[in-house]
This record gives C-alpha cells, structure tokens and sequence, in this order.
C-alpha cells in the first residue's frame, strides 16, 4: 500500500476541516479516494452525481496527466505521483 499526501484546494477545504493537505493509503487513484471520503464523508457529495457517476465539476489528475487519460479510477499509483483535484468553473 502506499502513503501519500493529496493537496486539498480552497474550494473543498470546508469539508475536510480546513486541511491543506491529508495523508492517505491506496494503490489505486480510486482507493485513495475511497480513504480520503472515509475521512471526510461531506466531500464525496462533491465528487460525486446523486446517480454514483462522478461528477464532470471535479477533474482529477496523476502528476500532469488527467486521471482518464490513463486508466480511470483503477489507475495504479507510484510513491512519487500527486494527486491533484481541480474543481471546474461553471455558470454564465
């Protein structure tokens, strides 16, 4: 398993207590995920459509590569990849 740190952004720092930055386990992009809501339970509403589809609002990158450009959630993590969430802008 490896331990990594996810750099959280202002906008979803209300939901994991105003941390910056979590330390979480998981070998996949998905599983870190998974550790990171059952941390703070609130942000998965934010992730995720009410349908369990996640969210086109929220991007998430490996390093510089958006996460679907390589295997989805099942992507495989190395002890040296970011993870990076980017909540997308909206509206008119």
């Amino acid at each position: 398993m490896i331990q990594m740190k996810v750099k959280i952004p202002s906008y979803f720092q209300p939901f994991t207590d105003w941390k910056t930055e979590v330390d979480v386990e998981g070998g996949t992009v998905g599983a870190v995920m998974e550790n990171i809501f059952g941390q703070f339970p609130e942000l998965r509403q934010h992730f995720y459509t009410h349908w369990g589809i996640l969210s086109a609002n929220v991007l998430i990158y490996i390093n510089q590569d958006e996460v679907f450009t390589r295997q989805g959630l099942d992507t495989p993590l190395n002890a040296d990849d970011r993870i990076t969430f980017v909540p997308t802008a909206s509206g008119g």
